[in-house]
């Protein structure tokens, strides 16, 4: 390579790395400002009078995190934004931990909605994207945290100054998590014990099988059985409830009121007897309140306080699956959110909930059941559709076509687990499937999406490898299917990723004219999930309807000034994750 070559390569890298390093300074700066705005410039929270005539019970959400944009493991700014001003516009208000004591202690009366707010892990970044929410909303949350994470250089965890100064706002409470997240009794899918592990050293999550985490159970060896006496685990947990206490003494002046037990729905329920009387009387000794449950939204007036329950939020979950799952717990008259209301004009809702938004429908089911909505619109004997499913791929979405209100008759295309299965219904008659067609395995980011495999087992149950199904997919992994269908007086064209191509015959008795998409959850009896989600979120993209002459019958699709608008923002936002995530 000649002199000259070298040289222009080298201003090259100069010019790239000076490009980075001018990229990174400003996303630096940009979060500097944004947590400054959190710790330094926060408004302080301005009481209201709200009429306390509620002896029912209050309503309680839990976040693990809150992201900048979409992610596996952590809920949306825009989605968390989205679901408390939903709440707020209802009529929710925020109670304090302080409202719950007095309620269950005294019987004091609380909102008419009462919602207690409250986000775990302690997270920097769940403290600095929710922070304006609850200024704008007059909000009051609880910050629980990990003891043993307050003198660790982690950024991503908030230091006791950081904590101090949110409480101070008014705008936060604290609570804790305990001391630490640990896991005991680790098994891998070949049946070979790991001892105890940390959290953050814990190897492939994918092998691990079984593990329990630090407070629930007696270290057990090999062949789960307990390597410690009783008197060396009631020490050992005795001494984890010390560390904590004397943490918060220290650093935040007193422990939290507040906690949340790790792992959830354990405590009281199916734990060792001894293990539980040991955590029961530190709780009690230490605590006011326990959010021992994540089973539903909703405590009421005869709840154990040291028993509460919280929803723990999905970042998956749409903002009316999140309506519908207070709904489902509270029995509270709920608003779902309809998005785009002249997009909304064209459907008809039949069952459960359904937001319009830009290019995207989504359809949420009631529990159990399906949703379903129908275009208004009669269709020709012949046209041609186009969309994309892109829901979580453990689930049923469904197209409908030559749909039949009146006489409840059609043809059914239905994206199932992975697999797409046809099915017909005549008039009086029963759903009776007709084709099933499965497709090409999904890859799927491991660490992303794992599976959640803390529970109580035996010895026999560690040995018998793995307990995830080889078609078996986690439930909040997503996957975009591209449908292209084309109807025609007696015969269904349909394509799928320009993969799977077939042709369906239409019995002349469905004689219909709409088409519907669908929503249901899939039931699956599964070791590693005791409590499956029964409300699923159709997501339809896209949608695209034309005649047999090409004209546009229906459409949702952008623009394309709307497209490049969408592809610009959405680099960007990739662009700007990537550094906060890398630096």
């Amino acid at each position: 390579m000649s002199k000259k070559n070298v040289a222009l390569n080298s201003d090259k890298k100069n010019r790239q790395k000076k490009i980075r390093s001018i990229i990174q300074l400003v996303i630096v700066m940009f979060l500097a400002v944004m947590l400054i705005q959190v710790i330094c410039l926060t408004e302080k929270k301005v009481e209201e009078t709200v009429p306390l005539d509620n002896d029912e019970g209050f309503v309680s959400l839990s976040y693990f995190g809150v992201s900048r944009n979409d992610s596996p493991k952590y809920v949306s700014k825009k989605n968390l934004e989205k679901q408390l001003e939903l709440l707020a516009s209802q009529g929710y208000k925020t109670i304090s931990q302080q409202d719950i004591l007095d309620f269950y202690a005294k019987g004091k009366p609380l909102p008419e909605k009462a919602l207690f707010l409250s986000f775990e892990d302690g997270r920097t970044d769940s403290s600095i994207f929710a922070q304006n929410i609850l200024e704008e909303l007059n909000y009051k949350a609880t910050m629980f945290s990990y003891a043993n994470k307050m003198d660790t250089r982690d950024n991503k965890f908030l230091k006791p100054k950081d904590l101090l100064l949110m409480e101070k706002s008014g705008f936060w409470e604290l609570g804790s998590n305990g001391y630490r997240l640990t896991y005991i009794n680790i098994f891998n899918d070949k049946g070979q014990s790991l001892g105890v592990i940390d959290e953050n050293n814990v190897p492939n999550k994918t092998t691990i099988e079984y593990y329990n985490h630090y407070l629930m159970d007696f270290i057990r060896n090999q062949y789960m059985i307990p390597s410690e006496t009783r008197k060396e685990m009631e020490t050992r947990i005795a001494q984890d409830y010390k560390l904590m206490h004397d943490i918060y003494d220290e650093k935040l002046g007193g422990v939290p009121k507040a906690y949340a037990i790790m792992h959830a729905n354990a405590l009281y329920n199916n734990m060792d007897p001894l293990v539980e009387a040991v955590n029961d009387k530190q709780i009690k000794d230490k605590f006011s309140m326990n959010f021992n449950l994540e089973l539903g939204a909703f405590n009421a007036a005869d709840a154990d306080i040291y028993n509460l329950s919280r929803l723990q939020v999905s970042p998956y979950w749409s903002t009316n699956h999140v309506m519908m799952k207070i709904r489902q717990a509270s029995k509270q008259n709920v608003t779902f959110d309809v998005g785009d209301h002249q997009l909304a004009e064209h459907w008809s809702v039949m069952h459960g909930a359904t937001e319009f938004k830009n290019n995207e429908i989504i359809v949420t089911s009631a529990p159990s059941s399906e949703g379903r909505i129908i275009l208004q619109e009669n269709l020709p004997e012949k046209y041609n559709m186009h969309f994309a499913f892109n829901g979580n791929v453990v689930g049923q979405q469904a197209v409908y076509v030559n749909y039949d209100e009146k006489n409840n008759s059609y043809m059914r295309i239905a994206l199932v687990d992975n697999e797409i299965v046809i099915s017909e219904k005549l008039p009086g008659a029963k759903v009776v499937e007709k084709e099933r067609y499965p497709l090409e395995k999904i890859k799927w980011n491991e660490e992303e999406y794992a599976f959640n495999k803390a529970t109580v087992y035996s010895y026999q149950d560690t040995q018998k490898g793995t307990r995830i199904d080889e078609e078996e997919y986690p439930r909040n992994l997503t996957q975009k299917r591209v449908f292209n269908i084309t109807v025609n007086q007696d015969k269904i064209s349909i394509d799928v990723d320009k993969v799977l191509s077939k042709t369906i015959h239409i019995n002349p008795q469905i004689e219909g004219s709409q088409i519907a998409f669908g929503a249901l959850f899939s039931k699956k009896e599964t070791t590693h999930e005791q409590y499956a989600d029964d409300i699923y979120d159709t997501l339809i993209e896209d949608i695209l309807i034309k005649d047999d002459n090409d004209n546009t019958l229906f459409t949702n699709q952008y623009t394309n000034f709307d497209k490049v608008k969408y592809k610009v923002t959405t680099w960007f936002n990739n662009v700007v994750d990537f550094f906060i995530e890398t630096f």
